[in-house]
């Protein structure tokens, strides 16, 4: 009987976790809250993978895993800048994300390798079925996965 509890309990939590659409900005917080968590603890490789593959399109996951793993230099959901465990909590608090036209402006705060504060933005598309579709470097316009 405990055997079949825990597995009601497993299928409940995979469906809510299995279901998660971006609908909001707050949504989009909480999937870059979790992920720059993830990012910091090696060990937290698979739930990392995980978030990515859940809030994100298969053509956006396939371009971030080729861009973060493969090739190893760029990160386009942080445009590269990677968290620290001393800086994760600053990342956090100044998380900002705001609706625009149609993009969401995804900006944070983290401490250089110098000790000063640096500002990334990036813009993110969400496409229809609440998923992450591209990223958008503002500087340059690079996006990720290629055109829109």
């Amino acid at each position: 009987m405990k055997k079949v509890i825990l597995l009601v309990v497993f299928i409940s939590q995979f469906l809510s976790i299995s279901a998660q659409k971006i609908t909001c900005a707050d949504s989009l917080k909480v999937f870059y809250t979790n992920y720059f968590t993830y990012d910091v603890k090696l060990e937290d490789e698979n739930r990392l993978n995980s978030l990515v593959s859940l809030y994100c399109t298969k053509g956006f996951y396939d371009a971030w895993f080729e861009d973060v793993y493969d090739i190893g230099l760029y990160d386009p959901l942080t445009q590269g800048s990677g968290s620290t465990s001393e800086d994760l909590e600053f990342i956090k608090k100044s998380l900002s994300v705001k609706k625009e036209k149609d993009y969401y402006l995804v900006s944070f705060k983290f401490h250089g390798w110098q000790g000063d504060i640096n500002m990334i933005t990036v813009y993110v598309y969400v496409n229809a079925d609440g998923k992450i579709s591209h990223t958008k470097r503002p500087s340059d316009g690079y996006l990720t996965p290629g055109q829109l």
